[in-house]
């Protein structure tokens, strides 16, 4: 992820003059990819766009304060509409010093083709999850094109040579000039595809390929759902023969290919559930075997905090999110769902650390709901300092925190909040070994639960504190 350089109003800007967008592009902007990035992030890119210079002078620059005024909002706001034009691809963005002071260069990107664009596994996924099935369905059939049976008509189409006089020795030798033009477009060609791929290393794709094969699905066509088939599987944790049963359901009988909008539908439906509730998560979950040898991070974790790193790398995220938002009473929104998405689909942080990111928002900091600029900022943080497991997470969370004389109070004098583990975390001390532990029932020991409640309380303290 790359970083955020130093960016204020009077910060130079240079947007490189891009050729203007057709009506089938204007389309797609405004149908596909407005509700992904929201109004501003669209009103950010006609800005743009009005500001291009034809120049293409580095010091023929403009500040952002200019910016500012024609959208009339602040700069972190500019700022996240920005990175949403990244995240889509719409924009890609440069940041260099020179005599001149700080600058960045903003080279404004046409958006894909509307058959593109569902091609693409991860736009076409956040599509579906921002609009719904029904909408989602509509813009498919909106944008796909009706053709005309020709088979009783006759091609009277004219040929080139028939209309115009060409000199043939030009045709096979090309002037000078127009050599040098087609030279110069073709080093003006956008850049390759900057798509996140992610890691597929946890999962077998020779299981998923025996049992495709003996269902006689198209495997060159599962070859070319990678990127599909991984995302799906990452945001809700479905296994190799899970897929493999949701994609014979969706392949043809006759042909073994199968559409890939059908098969986010079918998975939506069949794993997007309102509500799950924490008792059958902790059932479903499986036991975490205590055989792994104690690491250095480990061994300063107390054991309700083992439990929470344990069910952390066991549960896909969207079903921790739904087992933690159960827990408080509550539900996953759709814009949750798409938040989740979202950070999955850029392939930076693992599933454990991604939870651990949902669990530090909503339990720690007391959110009702995630936040896409909370989310974007831990998830960010977290990125830069290497956090790649949920013992990580913790001990980096604990190293932040500032020794305070009164640590019962807060900054504003209220209480301190007392820290209860989720029960679906409780829940898993009961199932681990095999065995009832020794001191209590259903609950951890008070010792335990108090000794979680401070250090919880002193990383909420410093949270709000750095905030």
């Amino acid at each position: 992820m790359p970083n955020d350089e130093p960016l204020t109003p009077k910060t130079g800007l240079v947007v490189p003059q891009a050729p203007a967008l057709s009506a089938a592009q204007q389309a797609v902007l405004a149908e596909l990819y407005l509700p992904l990035m929201g109004p501003l992030a669209y009103s950010l890119y006609a800005a743009l766009r009005s500001l291009q210079s034809s120049e293409n002078e580095l010091s023929n620059r403009r500040s952002h304060a200019e910016l500012l005024g024609i959208l009339n909002v602040d700069l972190p706001t500019v700022l996240a509409a920005r990175r949403k034009l990244e995240a889509t691809g719409l924009l890609r963005s440069y940041y260099q010093q020179d005599e001149l002071g700080a600058m960045y260069i903003y080279q404004l990107q046409a958006p894909l083709l509307a058959l593109q664009f569902f091609a693409d596994d991860l736009l076409s996924v956040l599509l579906l999850d921002t609009v719904g099935e029904l909408r989602y369905q509509q813009l498919a059939g909106d944008f796909a094109a009706q053709p005309i049976d020709l088979t009783a008509a006759k091609d009277v189409t004219a040929n080139i040579l028939d209309v115009f006089h060409v000199d043939s020795q030009k045709v096979t030798t090309p002037p000078l000039s127009v050599q040098k033009v087609r030279a110069q477009l073709a080093a003006n060609e956008p850049a390759e595809d900057h798509s996140p791929v992610l890691s597929d290393d946890d999962f077998d794709w020779q299981l998923l390929g025996q049992i495709l094969k003996q269902n006689y699905v198209d495997l060159k066509q599962v070859a070319s759902s990678r990127q599909l088939i991984i995302t799906e599987s990452r945001v809700y944790g479905i296994s190799e023969i899970e897929m493999a049963k949701l994609i014979s359901e969706v392949a043809s009988l006759t042909t073994g290919q199968f559409d890939e909008n059908q098969l986010k539908l079918l998975i939506a439906r069949r794993y997007e559930r309102p509500a799950v509730s924490s008792q059958q998560v902790a059932t479903e979950a499986t036991v975490a075997t205590t055989t792994t040898k104690d690491n250095k991070a480990s061994a300063q974790l107390s054991t309700a905090e083992q439990q929470l790193v344990t069910y952390a790398k066991q549960t896909a995220p969207y079903d921790f999110l739904s087992a933690l938002k159960q827990e408080k009473h509550g539900f996953v929104t759709s814009g949750e769902n798409r938040l989740v998405h979202d950070l999955i689909g850029r392939g930076v942080l693992p599933n454990a650390v991604i939870n651990m990111v949902i669990y530090y928002l909503l339990q720690n900091r007391e959110l009702a709901a995630l936040n896409r600029n909370l989310l974007e900022t831990v998830a960010n943080d977290w990125q830069q300092h290497g956090i790649t497991t949920p013992e990580a997470a913790l001990m980096y969370l604990k190293q932040r925190k500032q020794p305070k004389s009164t640590p019962t109070r807060r900054k504003n004098n209220r209480p301190t909040r007392k820290e209860i583990m989720p029960k679906w975390a409780q829940q898993q001390q009961q199932t681990e070994s095999g065995k009832q532990p020794a001191q209590t029932g259903k609950q951890i020991t008070a010792a335990q639960r108090k000794q979680l409640a401070d250090r919880l309380a002193k990383l909420d303290t410093n949270s709000e504190k750095e905030d």
